[in-house]
């Protein structure tokens, strides 16, 4: 009788357990930014995906070539901010607990190297 109760504390164990790994919201979503190496006009984002790699290749994909991670977050945001003036190449990337939040943090950081004209390019937030 006592093996029995264990064996059935430990299988309700296990099963929650079980439950608690494959619940939706339980691990974190990856993502990542990728800008080109003249920080200009390509750009990629991937968000909400299960591993680093997986994100990391999908922001690459959508930036095509010469291309670079710049930023990898978890259950958070991140923006790219670049100088619009002409024939500049001033940028500047952050994360950021919401969007607006890494927005703000990102048109700041592409001010403070000397962008007269930031605008966000992309942004995008983990669901998780």
């Amino acid at each position: 009788p006592m093996t029995k109760a264990i064996f059935s504390n430990l299988r309700i164990l296990l099963i929650g357990l079980a439950f608690c790994i494959s619940a939706p919201g339980s691990a974190a979503a990856n993502g990542a930014l990728a800008i080109d190496k003249n920080q200009g006009s390509a750009y990629g984002l991937g968000r909400d995906y299960a591993t680093m790699p997986e994100a990391e290749q999908r922001a690459l994909a959508e930036c095509g070539r010469g291309c670079r991670i710049v930023v990898r977050f978890q259950s958070r945001c991140a923006a790219y901010s670049a100088d619009q003036t002409r024939g500049s190449t001033i940028f500047g990337w952050a994360t950021g607990t919401t969007k607006d939040v890494a927005r703000a943090k990102a048109d700041a950081s592409c001010r403070k190297y000397g962008g007269k004209r930031c605008l966000i390019r992309v942004w995008g937030c983990n669901s998780q």
